[in-house]
């Protein structure tokens, strides 16, 4: 499987690399996983200090508050894939969950075809955004009620229950089909462990998605 792999605010894809690294190995060498940067320089998210080399620039995929600036984000993410893809799945920690969810609802309000046969989401850290609001220039969630079974592939969903954004990530499960989603919920912050047992949990919670994804029939 061909992993898209979004990382999160503050952070770059060696960085996310670096979080990963204890999990991929534990997925196995089926796998390749393509890494890449936000496009907004952003300051360091001090919870990832220990994995910061020197003066290395880290990156949002957008400004969280700025409504273009997000629009731009899940514009360019359709742009990557398009140039980059075809990719079997997506993983995103954080905003980088965040972006890729709120764009995969996006496609489905749409009734577009989903470009991917799964997603992993670590910590999602607030309410995914409404494209349309972001068109006109506002921040304005999407409602539950709008999206609740609406993400229609096998998804992964990963947090901590001592992560104070827990609520954020519980919330949008309700967004995957309750049939095809796994959750795992880690008793750490807002963080990838790499802990022994909470890896081989992860390691589990992933493959179940990616069987799923390997025995569904897509169009």
């Amino acid at each position: 499987m061909r992993f898209l792999c979004l990382h999160g605010q503050g952070s770059n894809a060696r960085i996310f690399q670096q979080q990963t690294a204890a999990l991929r190995y534990e997925l196995g060498d089926d796998h390749s996983y393509d890494f890449v940067n936000g496009v907004v320089p952003w300051e360091t998210d001090r919870d990832l200090d220990q994995f910061v080399m020197g003066e290395e620039q880290t990156f949002a995929h957008c400004d969280p508050e700025g409504p273009e600036s997000c629009l731009q984000a899940l514009e360019h993410l359709e742009r990557y894939i398009a140039a980059e893809g075809p990719y079997d799945g997506i993983m995103g920690f954080s905003q980088g969950a965040n972006v890729a969810l709120s764009w995969l609802l996006k496609l489905q309000r749409e009734a577009r075809p989903l470009p991917f046969r799964f997603g992993v989401f670590f910590s999602n850290p607030w309410a995914v955004y409404d494209y349309q609001e972001l068109v006109s220039g506002r921040i304005v969630p999407l409602q539950r009620d709008a999206y609740a079974g609406m993400l229609d592939l096998p998804t992964a969903h990963i947090w901590g229950s001592a992560d104070k954004n827990a609520p954020a990530s519980e919330a949008i499960t309700a967004a995957c089909v309750e049939g095809k989603r796994s959750v795992w919920v880690h008793n750490k912050g807002h963080e990838i462990p790499v802990n022994t047992d909470a890896v081989i949990a992860m390691g589990k919670t992933i493959t179940r998605a990616l069987v799923r994804a390997s025995t569904t029939q897509y169009a």
